[in-house]
């Protein structure tokens, strides 16, 4: 097998982390009492890289130009600055570099990007047997400053739900037909994921937290991250997006830093807490009680 596909895992009990540096640095699949919870590729799995252009990669999705190889990356926002429509390619293909390694945790550095100039590193740490963080550092290499914000994408086995408290019914149609898939409440906004159906909606997240349910039974995963400022700009206007496929059975739960003018030489952070549990525990989402008992009540 290519040194592209060894993998590295990171496990306490129920909780098995699997981490994929060769291809993108990514978290390729997060597994729980024995359940895989994020998309891999299939059409993708396992080929030879070496001297192979992603254009010739296979792929149901022509209408993205790049290889959509499952698990959690980091982008760089926005989108719109992306060469040729495809997000960098040494940054979301390239093989990472392991510079620290432990039972508890890997930290995975990319090249410099001959495009932007801007390097990325990502540390996985193993928190407990039912938690992890995620922190990602993207580094301007370049002579002059340029708009930056950190973006990690997370592809989701379908049928998945993805909820967050808004604080009010809002969500924003970036592309495609939402009709039938994202329902809002009161205080927020929940999209069900279960067929294909191309699209992607921007939210607020006001209290920094999301819910997602895997398959129609969980287990379910929390993320929190620092709740935005009133001075906070985001790349895509909004600081959490959900895509859902219509030629693969995956979904997106996407988080943005925000965005900000990176100098010449200047590392900046973003860093995500997240828990998985059985749908049978208590859940102890964070927020407010009202609001995060309207947001389960909406996915259960």
């Amino acid at each position: 097998m290519s040194f592209r596909w060894r993998f590295h895992h990171l496990e306490q009990c129920d909780l098995r982390l699997t981490l994929l540096p060769g291809i993108g640095g990514r978290l390729w699949d997060v597994s729980f009492q024995g359940s895989s919870l994020l998309f891999q590729n299939p059409d993708l799995d396992e080929l030879p890289l070496e001297d192979t252009l992603p254009s010739d990669l296979p792929t149901r999705s022509p209408q993205f130009g790049f290889p959509l190889w499952g698990g959690e990356k980091t982008w760089i926002a926005p989108d719109t600055s992306w060469a040729n429509g495809a997000p960098f390619l040494a940054l979301d293909s390239g093989p990472y570099h392991i510079t620290s390694k432990s039972n508890s945790q890997v930290e995975m550095a990319s090249t410099i990007c001959p495009i932007s100039h801007l390097s990325v590193t990502r540390r996985i740490t193993l928190t407990s047997h039912n938690s992890w963080t995620i922190k990602h550092n993207v580094t301007n290499h370049a002579a002059r400053p340029r708009p930056t914000g950190i973006w990690s994408v997370m592809m989701l086995d379908t049928p998945s739900m993805i909820g967050v408290v808004t604080g009010k019914p809002e969500f924003h149609t970036v592309f495609g037909d939402p009709d039938g898939i994202v329902t809002s409440g009161q205080t927020c906004v929940v999209t069900d994921c279960a067929r294909l159906q191309e699209f992607k909606v921007g939210l607020p997240n006001p209290n920094g937290n999301s819910l997602i349910r895997c398959s129609e039974a969980g287990p379910w995963i929390s993320c929190s991250v620092s709740p935005p400022e009133q001075d906070h700009r985001f790349a895509h206007q909004y600081p959490f997006e959900i895509f859902n496929s219509g030629d693969y059975a995956y979904c997106e739960a996407e988080w943005h830093s925000p965005a900000r003018n990176l100098g010449s030489g200047e590392t900046m952070s973003f860093q995500q807490a997240f828990r998985v549990w059985a749908d049978d525990e208590n859940p102890n989402i964070p927020g407010t009680q009202s609001k995060s008992k309207e947001l389960l009540s909406c996915m259960s």
